[in-house]
């Protein structure tokens, strides 16, 4: 068996018209059924220079080996990464769309070229019709694996979304888990007495011998798809488990600080009455002195410090989602205790769940909070703005900080962010930000920088 193949075509054919026969397969189907299925998946376009790009390197360095096509793998995910997907979508996304797609592509492989291989041995023997349909077969494999791809691909998009939230390791084995049929399909090609099961006598019919063998890879097929969505329901319901809990300890928090501003304005409100009613008493009887001093003490109860401002807090209420109004609660505290003047205006009710999904919405909060705080700790002002309204087209998510530097390089930061590794301040999670807004269409981040002062404007557009 040769695991590894690269070969010079020129050289090794038997004739000019083997060549041609062979470079068609190789050069053009191939690159069409490799690209095709995962085009087809996850419905992004791919470049026809791509197709070309995959054609020429198939010529020296063919599908027919097992390393083969994993090197075409890893080549072809580099490129679409980094040339076409890029700051669109994720890596391991990209991964796990390929590995599917590959998963489907051997799949269609051994149901075609077991039929195939069944014709030649029960219709034409001894004939050379066989190797026209073989070279034309992967036509055959492609026409097989668009409806096995579009049937299954709401399947493979739930799994996707599930697991887009943190569990990166398990997309990315599920994206390997083309590589054990990959693998045996390819031994079994050099091996045929494994296609024939222990209890078979070697003399069985062709025809048993495919449907075992067919058999074990619907099988694994079968085995895949279950241990998907097995997985990414477990891990969806550990996640809103986990989402409902992060939900619930910020609402507990946000009601407890509630009742002791209740508790403070009380208290506030008994100590007012009580000194205007000296006041009133002191007036009443002309006794100046001490209606000064009480008026003295009125002035200090009003500059009572309040820990957290109702000016701030007040305009909470407009947010109809508990949970989001939690967690924007939340890092409004966060940024009060490490001294950050903060600005929120929420004039009218809004229901940011219209247009986001809650877990988005949450997501994409925290990563423009972090990014504002850490900012605005850096900077002379220490100022974050917050405000969300909406009008009859869209729903908008504003956040500005005041910055150290007084203009932020916007061209700098979109590169920034459209890199796998991204560095502190406003890089910290605009990747994600990016893979985020993806999902909706017609989203869109908007920046403006200066006079010390960053904002960005998230405009998610309604249904």
């Amino acid at each position: 068996m040769i695991y590894f193949n690269l070969i010079n075509p020129f050289t090794l054919t038997p004739s000019f018209s083997y060549l041609i026969i062979w470079a068609i397969k190789t050069c053009v189907f191939y690159p069409i059924f490799f690209l095709g299925t995962y085009k087809h998946l996850r419905l992004h376009r791919i470049p026809y220079y791509f197709y070309l790009i995959i054609a020429i390197g198939a010529l020296f360095l063919p599908f027919f080996a097992f390393l083969n096509d994993l090197i075409w793998l890893i080549i072809t995910v580099a490129l679409i990464y980094f040339l076409v997907d890029h700051g669109t979508g994720s890596l391991t996304d990209l991964f796990a769309g390929f590995g599917y797609s590959m998963l489907v592509y051997y799949f269609t492989q051994t149901i075609v070229s077991g039929l195939i291989a069944l014709f030649e041995i029960t219709m034409l023997p001894n004939t050379n019709i066989y190797y026209l349909i073989t070279n034309t077969g992967i036509l055959i494999c492609y026409g097989v694996a668009l409806p096995i791809i579009h049937t299954s691909r709401p399947f493979f998009n739930r799994y996707l979304n599930r697991l887009r939230n943190g569990h990166l390791l398990t997309e990315w084995l599920f994206g390997l888990a083309f590589l054990p049929i990959a693998y045996f399909l390819y031994y079994t090609k050099y091996n045929r007495r494994l296609m024939l099961p222990p209890v078979l006598p070697e003399s069985a019919p062709p025809v048993v011998n495919y449907l075992v063998y067919l058999a074990i890879c619907i099988g694994y097929f079968a085995i895949v798809l279950i241990a998907m969505a097995m997985t990414s329901k477990y891990l969806a319901n550990r996640d809103r488990a986990d989402a409902a809990e992060y939900r619930l300890a910020n609402l507990a928090k946000y009601t407890s600080q509630l009742e002791v501003m209740t508790d403070d304005l009380r208290r506030f409100r008994h100590d007012y009455q009580n000194i205007l009613y000296s006041l009133n008493s002191a007036l009443s009887t002309n006794n100046l002195d001490y209606a000064k001093r009480a008026l003295n003490h009125l002035t200090q109860a009003t500059q009572r410090d309040i820990k957290v401002p109702t000016g701030i807090i007040g305009p909470l209420k407009n947010i109809k989602d508990s949970g989001i109004k939690a967690v924007v609660y939340n890092k409004i505290s966060g940024a009060m205790d490490k001294g950050i003047n903060l600005e929120i205006e929420i004039a009218d009710p809004i229901q940011l769940t219209q247009t986001l999904q809650q877990v988005d919405a949450i997501r994409i909060i925290t990563i423009l909070f972090d990014n504002a705080i850490t900012a605005a700790e850096k900077s002379e002002k220490k100022l974050v703005n917050f405000s969300l309204y909406e009008n009859k087209f869209a729903q908008f998510i504003v956040i500005g900080n005041s910055t150290a530097q007084a203009k932020v390089d916007l061209n700098q930061l979109s590169n920034i962010a459209h890199t796998v590794t991204l560095g502190r301040n406003h890089h910290l999670g605009l990747r994600n930000l990016q893979i985020i807004l993806a999902r909706y269409p017609g989203a869109s981040n908007d920046r403006s920088s200066k006079d010390h002062y960053f904002e960005q404007r998230i405009i998610v557009p309604k249904k």
